[in-house]
């Protein structure tokens, strides 16, 4: 039984109340940009109810990427957005919304996430967040390389699970016999068991997928915007040529 406590110090209910408000105050800086990610919880299950197909099935990505598309046409200040698997990363522009408050971040961009992809799917989804501080632009190209890394070892691990379950296997014993694998022999699974070169799926799939603005079209008041688009054939983002790629798709934002 909780026991009863003196509220005398707090006259103002409202002030006593807001004063218990955790993080409130917690803010990243308002003048530098973020990245907010989000991850879909429990996705496994959306894939099953759903019958997606597996080890990839193009419309769940579909679904996902109407998340940052719409923040954009909004006018949100997204520069752009990376997606794989149940992952979106975006990559929030000065000002930040809400003065930084991670709070809202946290809240807002993956409740607004979770209803948009509900939607898209017709079955209810939802996301957790984080906040990742981006310092400057090799930061930025760091983690976008990093993150696209983590969307082929998964492209690696989800034909590979799939190959397993094929021969025999169950989820989980074939999850088992996954650990520890290097790619080298995760790439001979796939090719033994379901004959794939796994370097030859589409690009999506390997290397995840970009939302960011696109070529200009003439608006109704005469000037030229640049529109959001999906990109599913990005480069990699380690080579010059993928990184070229992000600065040019980070100027298009800037000049819109």
């Amino acid at each position: 039984m909780l026991e009863r406590k003196s509220y005398e110090i707090y006259r103002d209910q409202g002030a006593y109340w807001k004063s218990r408000e955790i993080f409130s105050a917690l803010r990243v800086p308002s003048d530098d940009p973020v990245v907010v990610r989000i991850d879909g919880w429990r996705f496994h299950r959306v894939a099953e109810e759903l019958k997606l197909d597996r080890p990839f099935d193009r419309r769940l990505i579909e679904a996902l990427s109407q998340a940052p598309l719409r923040l954009m046409q909004m006018g949100f200040p997204l520069a752009l957005s990376f997606l794989f698997s149940d992952e979106i990363s975006f990559l929030l522009y000065p000002p930040i919304p809400w003065n930084g408050r991670i709070e809202k971040l946290i809240s807002v961009i993956p409740s607004y996430s979770s209803a948009i992809v509900s939607t898209a799917l017709n079955y209810p989804v939802c996301f957790d967040a984080r906040v990742v501080i981006i310092r400057d632009i090799d930061d930025l190209l760091n983690y976008l390389s990093w993150r696209q890394s983590e969307a082929w070892r998964n492209a690696l691990n989800s034909y590979a699970l799939l190959a397993l379950e094929s021969s025999g296997l169950g989820r989980e014993e074939a999850a088992r016999e996954l650990e520890g694998k290097k790619a080298e022999q995760l790439h001979e699974i796939i090719f033994d068991r379901l004959g794939i070169n796994i370097t030859k799926v589409p690009a999506w799939q390997r290397r995840g997928v970009i939302v960011r603005k696109g070529h200009g079209r003439e608006a109704s008041e005469g000037v030229k915007r640049k529109l959001p688009l999906v990109d599913w054939e990005v480069p990699l983002f380690s080579a010059p040529e993928g990184r070229d790629y992000l600065i040019e798709s980070l100027r298009a934002y800037e000049e819109s």
